[in-house]
């Protein structure tokens, strides 16, 4: 017998995209409990799926677990790991909130739920991310091709340049689906395959003195090694779940880079399948405004941004600097996040300074067109004061002081 069906608030705020979504079998009601079939098909487990949240873009409803009267979040196996993997945290947002992203374009949202990774734990990534030895034969990154002795740190160093890793992290999302039983089961799996286009090393001496560097990596030979690397993957998903299954590539930018890094490729092993179709190039990435790479790529943008800094500039006189960041897919700007630290001496100050900054949001649909998601940040001693969001779907920005 179905549950009565219960409403919990939403705890997840993830991905960029376009427009809220109710699963439409949902859409009248104000809770949902769910059951989930055993791997022996004897008995279900009480799961429960998240509120969804009014936005602008596109969020997955949760799964969560039901415990009795209590509902937690069904953390991933491997909580926490990523930023091990990761150097750059606005890398590790970009990997995550990408990869919902592109999910999106297999797993509708409307028909399918959120879970963090579940199928591998710490054991099996780690075994994965190893470089390839007799000791571990899963590893997918080179074999270094020498023994590590720091008697011979020197002939580490050069095998370190050699064969340096390519591999960074391998992120695992969960996308649920709920059958003719009212049961939620797995129906779909996204992988990211993290990639460096920067390896830096670490090698210790007899004297326990470090050795450290860097090799940067050719980024077509890097995709092309990366692609070679999910037959094991799906072979592991195989064992145990006959889904479809999607692929992606994230390039890494280099730790010091104030950008995160991009999705290269992807590709998608239907169900029953033990490979892909083909992979499919994309077009993504992040351009840092003001920046000589803005100003050569995209010279028109680059200077209504310079444009928007120099009428801030004049307006307040403890201006620091404005700093955008691009979202370009296809060479299309489709959303532009902006900070702007300033010294501020009272609230009225922060007021004012956000009314005017509000007021050149809408004036300038020259440099904040309608259809483009905007996002301003503004901040005094490295704390938030106001922030700005224009939202395509509406009128007039949202705004908000904090006190």
């Amino acid at each position: 017998m179905r549950k009565k069906q219960q409403f919990i608030v939403s705890i997840m705020a993830l991905s960029l995209v376009l427009s809220g979504c109710v699963p439409s079998f949902m859409k009248d009601e104000q809770e949902d409990t769910v059951k989930t079939p055993d791997s022996e098909g004897e008995k279900s487990e009480e799961m429960i799926v998240s509120e969804d949240i009014k936005t602008s873009e596109t969020y997955y409803r949760s799964v969560l677990e039901k415990d009795g009267e209590k509902n937690s979040l069904d953390a991933s196996k491997v909580r926490g790991l990523v930023t091990a993997g990761v150097d750059n945290r606005l890398d590790v947002d970009s990997l995550e909130t990408g990869l919902i992203r592109l999910s999106q374009e297999h797993f509708d949202p409307e028909k399918y739920f959120f879970k963090e990774g579940q199928l591998f734990d710490s054991n099996q990534i780690h075994s994965w991310l190893y470089r390839s030895s007799d000791k571990n034969k899963e590893g997918l990154n080179p074999s270094l091709g020498v023994k590590e002795d720091p008697a011979q740190y020197e002939k580490i160093i050069e095998a370190e340049k050699k064969n340096p890793k390519f591999l960074s992290y391998i992120h695992e999302q969960d996308y649920y689906i709920q059958n003719k039983d009212d049961e939620l089961q797995l129906g779909g799996v996204s992988i990211a395959l993290s990639l460096y286009s920067e390896y830096s090393y670490s090698v210790l001496d007899e004297a326990g003195l470090k050795y450290t560097g860097s090799v940067d990596l050719d980024k077509q030979e890097v995709i092309e090694k990366a692609k070679e690397s999910i037959a094991p993957i799906i072979k592991k998903i195989r064992a145990e779940h006959d889904v479809p299954i999607m692929f992606t590539l994230f390039m890494e930018k280099p730790r010091q880079s104030v950008v995160p890094g991009n999705y290269v490729a992807s590709a998608f092993v239907e169900e029953g399948k033990s490979s892909p179709g083909s992979w499919k190039d994309l077009n993504e990435k992040y351009v840092a405004f003001p920046s000589s790479a803005a100003e050569e790529e995209f010279p028109a943008e680059a200077e209504k941004f310079d444009d928007f800094t120099r009428e801030i500039q004049d307006f307040f006189p403890n201006f620091v600097g404005v700093i955008g960041t691009g979202f370009y897919k296809k060479d299309e700007l489709s959303q532009l996040k902006v900070e702007i630290p300033i010294q501020f001496y009272s609230k009225a100050e922060v007021i004012s300074f956000t009314q005017f900054v509000n007021g050149l949001v809408k004036k300038r649909n020259d440099t904040f067109p309608q259809n483009l998601p905007v996002s301003i940040y503004i901040t005094s001693n490295g704390q938030p004061e106001s922030l700005i969001v224009k939202d395509p779907n509406e009128e007039e920005p949202f705004v908000h002081i904090y006190q």
